[in-house]
């Protein structure tokens, strides 16, 4: 809000003018964008739906599960690393082309 009293007072009637159209324009978009949410609840409630129904038809974010492209034997346990992220203790150190799995 400092910035906005700021801008206020040293701007010129072009600039004053300018910005109310910017933000005439950014509530007229908000004020749109808030009735079609609600004519998107009434819709759904006309027709018997909620909100959860909706994710079983539009679905989650499923990305695919990345092979393992290292495996080593750390403390009697194998453990595997697909090259992404922070590199596990196990992989501290080595030569990673000798573990290629």
């Amino acid at each position: 809000m400092k910035e906005i009293r700021s801008f206020v007072k040293s701007a010129s009637l072009t600039e004053l003018e300018k910005a109310k159209q910017l933000i005439d324009s950014a509530i007229e978009k908000y004020t749109q964008q808030q009735e079609a949410k609600k004519e998107v609840l009434d819709l759904l409630k006309e027709k018997g739906l909620t909100l959860e129904d909706l994710q079983d038809v539009v679905g989650t974010d499923k990305r695919t599960k990345v092979k393992p492209k290292y495996r080593i034997e750390y403390n009697g346990e194998i453990i595997e690393w697909t090259g992404r992220g922070k590199r596990p203790k196990a992989f501290q150190g080595v030569d990673l082309t000798k573990h290629l799995a």
